[in-house]
């Protein structure tokens, strides 16, 4: 009895000794060992930390904590714990004041190879039309079936159309021509702009088609279905969706009747865009499907030059009866700028580049992160990173120079947060995580054009705060860090029949208009970076999404180590 009674004692004091401490913030995976590396202490008073190696509790770094930071955004009382002097590889955690004690991380060059494996193996996951298997997360084909066609398009009401294929958008089983756009072009740019590191890259899936790269595989099956979505005038449809979202079942369960809705230019110039990039990136791979990608671009940017004012007139609207996914804008120019960029980036074209000077007519050319409404940022950075000798030299310098004070601000408002983010207080949008990944995009192409290798630094706090260094003390990538949302806004994890979430998927984050129940049900004046709850039911902030995680992937490659 004595026996059992002291091996209790000995695990208690065990557990105790690694408990967790919530007010210690800190990067779940890791940092690099020449990059910064801070940890978020959120308490009222605190004096020093330490550092200690996981495996024996050796002290192997210490420092004073003072002048905390109170964060506007959070309410939070932040003191910074700097340990960027120390460098020496392994897994540790952070100790406050001899009591307070943090998640383990680690200290690597490879600390986020993990993380691009399983975000960027969640696009497997999200296949439509074809079953997937990576252990318990697998489902059966489905929405095989033809769709009709939604009476808004003008065809008979027993028309269908193949639009198999595509990636889930999001939580639902939707397919959004719009979202898809971006999300497409992300990890199309990044194979573009990593293409040394990616190019031999394995994602460790039965893909057939062995001339292409996987990454490149995996993104051909979504630029396969946005094919389908052409109209045989250049025009693209909005989207395919039934009218009303399924429940909680897995997608080969969901036999709703699926419906093509109307084109819109906003989809026809995301879908030129996306299509000119792919002819481009897939030229040395496959000669006959670059062709034919920049054949359906150019008819899709022809459409567009034949309608300049954007169709639907005030931009796509669900019609009466559809309740799915809108992915509404009520203008079209920064799309059909994105176009014109793609385009001449593409061919070299005279005429596209002269479209790209009469579009490019704002001051400043970039100020904010991109998102599916706002393509804009996406087109500058493009701009800038073009081989073709044909770009305007005042335009390319004037550019420059945006994004450089672009990127200077984003490096103020770091110092600035008690949470070391770029995020203002209105950046808690519906997507949060969206914009705090194209901000870090906007600060590695800064570092790449301005030949400042400080922004990369700026880049690495957006993975710090999505790994851990939050309000919240969880990573908000499922599957990834100590901690992580486990009630996600997702049907395949809803009812896969599984405890754990699908993993690699990056959920939405903090979002200040609160537009779901659970959202609302926080306090009023809860702070914008705290507007978050795991809740399935909390589709404003807790679903997960294409559009989200392929710039977790693109920031991720950046930092990828081969």
């Amino acid at each position: 009895m004595e026996k059992i009674v002291l091996i209790f004692v000995l695990l208690f004091a065990w557990s105790s000794v690694f408990a967790v401490d919530e007010e210690i913030k800190v990067d779940q995976l890791g940092y690099r060992p020449m990059d910064n590396k801070f940890a978020v202490i959120a308490m009222d008073k605190a004096q020093y930390f330490r550092v200690l190696r996981a495996s024996d509790d050796k002290q192997v770094f210490t420092g004073e904590l003072k002048d905390p930071i109170k964060d506007a955004d959070s309410g939070d009382n932040c003191y910074i714990a700097d340990f960027t002097g120390f460098t020496g590889e392994g897994k540790y955690y952070i100790e406050v004041d001899r009591q307070f004690k943090s998640y383990p991380f680690t200290i690597s060059n490879d600390v986020y190879n993990t993380a691009l494996d399983k975000t960027l193996k969640a696009f497997y996951l999200a296949r439509c039309g074809t079953a997937v298997s990576d252990g318990p997360f697998s489902h059966d084909a489905c929405h095989t079936k033809p769709a009709l066609y939604h009476p808004s398009t003008g065809r008979g009401a027993a028309e269908t159309r193949d639009v198999s294929g595509g990636w889930h958008d999001a939580g639902d089983y939707g397919r959004y021509v719009v979202n898809s756009g971006l999300s497409t072009a992300t990890l199309l740019y990044m194979f573009e702009r990593y293409k040394a590191k990616l190019v031999k890259y394995s994602m460790s899936f039965p893909y057939k088609n062995v001339k292409y790269p996987d990454i490149l595989e995996e993104i051909k099956w979504n630029l396969d279905w946005m094919l389908k979505m052409q109209r045989e005038d250049g025009a693209v449809y909005h989207k395919v969706t039934p009218l009303v979202f399924p429940g909680f079942i897995m997608p080969e369960k969901d036999l709703s009747q699926e419906f093509v809705f109307d084109i819109s230019t906003c989809a026809t110039a995301d879908f030129a865009a996306v299509m000119a990039i792919a002819s481009r990136v897939y030229a040395p791979y496959d000669a006959e499907f670059s062709k034919r990608t920049l054949e359906c671009s150019e008819r899709a940017y022809g459409f567009l030059s034949a309608n300049p004012s954007i169709l639907p007139p005030g931009g796509f609207k669900n019609p009466d009866g559809a309740r799915t996914g809108q992915y509404s804008d009520d203008k079209d120019t920064d799309e059909r700028t994105w176009a014109a960029v793609e385009l001449f980036n593409t061919t070299g074209d005279a005429d596209y580049e002269k479209n790209v000077e009469a579009y490019m007519n704002t001051d400043p050319e970039i100020d904010s992160a991109a998102w599916w409404r706002e393509v804009r940022p996406a087109a500058v950075i493009s701009y800038l990173y073009s081989t073709q000798k044909g770009r305007s030299p005042e335009l390319v310098e004037k550019m420059t120079g945006d994004l450089r004070r672009h990127a200077d601000v984003l490096l103020a408002r770091i110092k600035q947060s008690g949470y070391r983010l770029m995020m203002k207080s209105d950046d808690y949008i519906w997507g949060s995580n969206n914009i705090v990944l194209n901000y870090a995009i906007n600060l590695l192409a800064a570092s790449d054009i301005c030949k400042d290798p400080s922004y990369i630094q700026g880049a690495a706090e957006a993975l710090h705060y999505v790994f851990g260094r939050n309000p919240f003390n969880i990573s908000f990538v499922t599957g990834l860090g100590s901690e992580y949302p486990m009630n996600i806004h997702h049907r395949p994890s809803a009812s896969y029949g599984g405890e754990e979430p699908w993993p690699g998927y990056i959920v939405g984050g903090p979002n200040s208009g609160k537009n779901d129940s659970v959202l609302q049900g926080l306090s009023f004046d809860t702070p914008p970076m705290k507007c978050y709850a795991d809740s399935r039911q909390s589709y404003a902030g807790n679903e997960v999404a294409i559009n989200w995680n392929a710039p977790l992937c693109y920031v991720l490659a950046d930092f990828y180590k081969e």
